[in-house]
């Protein structure tokens, strides 16, 4: 009798420990590396890409974060700069940030397929892009922007 309480005892605590990972665990993403040179001739869409500009009367809205808003339904995007220029990164046509010279940015694509560019725009008002690049839910993304 006191064999079979022990191993109860022993099942019952694997099994919540067991369970206490099970929770826990995020679903691993699937890993895909864009490597992508860079487009010197002029198009519509990446024409009318614009970073926002800021307005001085408009309060700054409270700081917020992705979080954990999506679960497991997004994609994180790593943007890999191999080149000298500042170069900025938009989703869906939505700004999300500026990646430095040789610098790695991370951003997020919402759930379901995203269209990604980068935009490096000179001081003579051209411009260098990379993309489009369609992206989809459930991947971890390396995006290699090269010169």
């Amino acid at each position: 009798m006191k064999k079979h309480i022990l191993l109860l005892a022993i099942l019952l605590t694997a099994g919540i420990g067991f369970s206490a990972n099970a929770q826990g665990a995020k679903p691993k993403l699937k890993k895909e590396t864009i490597d992508a040179k860079p487009v010197s001739s002029t198009d519509p869409k990446v024409e009318s890409l614009q970073r926002p500009v800021n307005d001085k009367n408009k309060p700054a809205p409270p700081s917020t974060s992705r979080g954990d808003v999506y679960g497991a339904d997004y994609s994180d995007v790593v943007v890999d700069n191999w080149t000298g220029y500042y170069i900025d990164i938009y989703v869906n046509g939505n700004y999300r940030g500026t990646v430095s010279p040789y610098d790695k940015r991370v951003t997020w694509a919402i759930p379901g397929t995203n269209t990604l560019y980068a935009k490096a725009v000179f001081n003579d008002g051209s411009y260098l892009y990379w993309g489009p690049k369609v992206t989809a839910t459930g991947y971890s993304y390396t995006w290699k922007l090269n010169p």
